[in-house]
C-alpha cells in the first residue's frame, strides 16, 4: 500500500473506520491547537524539566543507534526507527527555540536547530533510499 495500489487489506471495514478516525482526529485538533494558543499561561514551572529533556536527547540517541545498526544490516525496518527519530529531532528543535530566553540561548537554539533539522533531514533521507531500492534486490535479513 505505502508503494502502489491498496491491497486487500485496505477494503476492510475496521481499515476503513481507522483511516476515518484518524482523519476526524486530525479535524478535532484543528480548533484545540487554537483553544490552547489562546488560553495557556505565558509561563509555566515544570517540576522535572532536567528529566524530560535529558529523557529525550537519550531516546533520540536510541533511535540513532537502532537507526545505524538495522541500516548496516541493510535491514529495510530501519524506517520505523529513522522516521521516529526524524520527528523527535524536529520536536527537539521546535521546543528548543520555543523556549530559550533572548540574546544567547536563542542565538545556541537556532544553531542546535540547524544540526538537527540535518539530522532529521538524514534519517528521512536514509528512509527514501532505503525504500527506492527493490525489496527483492537487497540481502535477506540474516542471510549470509
Amino acid at each position: 500500500m505505502l508503494l502502489g495500489r491498496a491491497s486487500d487489506e485496505a477494503t476492510k471495514p475496521a481499515f476503513r473506520w481507522l483511516v476515518r478516525l484518524i482523519a476526524v482526529s486530525a479535524a478535532v485538533l484543528v480548533p484545540w491547537a487554537a483553544y490552547l494558543a489562546l488560553s495557556l499561561p505565558a509561563s509555566v514551572s515544570a517540576r522535572h524539566w532536567p528529566a524530560a529533556w535529558a529523557g529525550q536527547d537519550a531516546v533520540m540517541a536510541v533511535g540513532l543507534a537502532a537507526t545505524a545498526w538495522l541500516a548496516v544490516r541493510r535491514d529495510r525496518r530501519m524506517t520505523f526507527p529513522a522516521v521516529s527519530t526524524a520527528t523527535l529531532f524536529l520536536v527537539d528543535a521546535w521546543f528548543d527555540v520555543c523556549t530559550a530566553p533572548a540574546g544567547r540561548p536563542l542565538a545556541m537554539a537556532l544553531a542546535d536547530m540547524v544540526v538537527e533539522v540535518a539530522e532529521a533531514a538524514g534519517c528521512l533521507a536514509l528512509t527514501a533510499a532505503v525504500w527506492r531500492t527493490p525489496a527483492e534486490a537487497e540481502p535477506r535479513a540474516g542471510a549470509r
